[in-house]
């Protein structure tokens, strides 16, 4: 079973990996020593929790995400993994 701090350590350490992709594709790493140092501290946090992937993935299909994480997890971590109609008309 996954505790509030645990959801919050996924949504957090998935967030912040699809907007470091995002700024990757843009050519928009400025500081990436800092960026890299906090990506491996919450993939760290990620292992020494034994929090899984399938825990990882079933808590982002259920967590709630504003629009523009979702659309940002949507596109660079897990495409169709989340259940979206963001941005359909």
């Amino acid at each position: 079973m996954l505790t509030i701090t645990k959801i919050q350590l996924i949504k957090n350490y998935i967030v912040f990996h699809a907007y470091m992709c995002h700024l990757l594709e843009l050519d928009s790493l400025d500081s990436a020593e800092e960026l890299c140092n906090i990506s491996w501290r919450l993939e760290e946090e990620v292992k020494r929790r034994k929090i899984t992937q399938l825990e990882i993935e079933d808590c982002i299909k259920s967590v709630a995400l504003d629009a523009q994480d979702r659309l940002m997890v949507n596109k660079y971590i897990f495409p169709d993994l989340i259940n979206s109609d963001v941005g359909q008309s």
